[in-house]
């Protein structure tokens, strides 16, 4: 599979890097990845996390004070680094697009691998919002959406339960 960037999940890419610019951090973490979904107010992710009736504008500013608590700001940062998580993250879209079976790789993806990361503080804000890898997994609508077989999108509370009892047959 050939799998390149939408130009959605480009837009995303520069817009982390001016959130790290607004927030003084001389890196883009997974956290500016999130808060430029969320920023953006467009996408598959934005309209999955809408779905899952995520207050988008509660999430930015837990990501913020997240970022802000956790970093050291500094002033007039011109050209933040990616951070070897958000690097990372980034290469595992691919792995992520390739599951869904598409030759697309969207914001959707994005999310979806940087929740498949535990540790960092992006997956640690959306875990206080009931957003995990396996609820996101199921409720994206993913494009190709190969791995159950159809595209389609259940509430965070039925999303919860079905992820225990899988996690129980385990």
């Amino acid at each position: 599979m050939d799998a390149k960037f939408s130009p959605s999940i480009k837009a995303v890419i520069q817009n982390a890097r001016e959130e790290a610019i607004r927030l003084g951090n001389n890196s883009i973490s997974c956290e500016h990845l999130v808060l430029a979904i969320v920023c953006e107010g467009k996408g598959r992710a934005f309209q999955t996390l809408q779905s899952l009736n995520i207050d988008c504008l509660t999430l930015k500013k837990s990501i913020e004070d997240y970022v802000q608590s956790t970093t050291n700001s500094i002033s007039k940062i011109e050209k933040p680094a990616l951070a070897k998580q958000a690097y990372k993250a980034l290469k595992i879209t691919y792995l992520e697009a390739e599951i869904f079976d598409t030759d697309i790789i969207d914001t959707e993806h994005l999310l979806l691998s940087i929740l498949k990361d535990s540790n960092n503080g992006a997956c640690k804000v959306l875990a206080q919002y009931g957003v995990t890898y396996n609820v996101w997994k199921y409720s994206t609508g993913a494009r190709g959406s190969k791995y159950l077989g159809y595209p389609f999108l259940l509430s965070l509370k039925t999303l919860k339960i079905l992820v225990q009892k899988l996690s129980k047959r385990k």
